[in-house]
């Protein structure tokens, strides 16, 4: 994993869209997989834990919206990079970043 924040490293502004405002830590490996064997494999307790992203509220809500199953984020979308090579997660940063904070 290349790319992520990790806790106890918050940023001014959020990770995605770049607004100051609050932050939320938006883990790349959903905490909802973190039981399950392919990824207890696959990485530690700790990283699935502490690797993430600080983002606003806006950019969190939006991935959730836009990628509802925990499983496929987990699976196809754990760095910053391939979140923001999804072409809706990039739409909606792109209009979160001109939103008033």
């Amino acid at each position: 994993m290349q790319n992520q924040s990790t806790r106890g490293k918050r940023p001014a502004a959020c990770e995605l869209c770049d607004r100051a405002v609050s932050l939320t830590f938006h883990h790349l490996i959903p905490r909802r997989v973190h039981k399950r064997g392919k990824f207890l494999r696959q990485y530690t307790k700790e990283t699935m834990r502490s690797t993430g992203l600080y983002i606003c509220r806006l950019c969190h809500s939006g991935i959730h919206d836009i990628i509802p199953d925990e499983r496929e984020l987990a699976e196809s979308y754990y760095t910053k990079e391939l979140l923001l090579a999804h072409e809706g997660i990039a739409r909606h940063v792109a209009w979160a970043s001109k939103q008033k904070g």
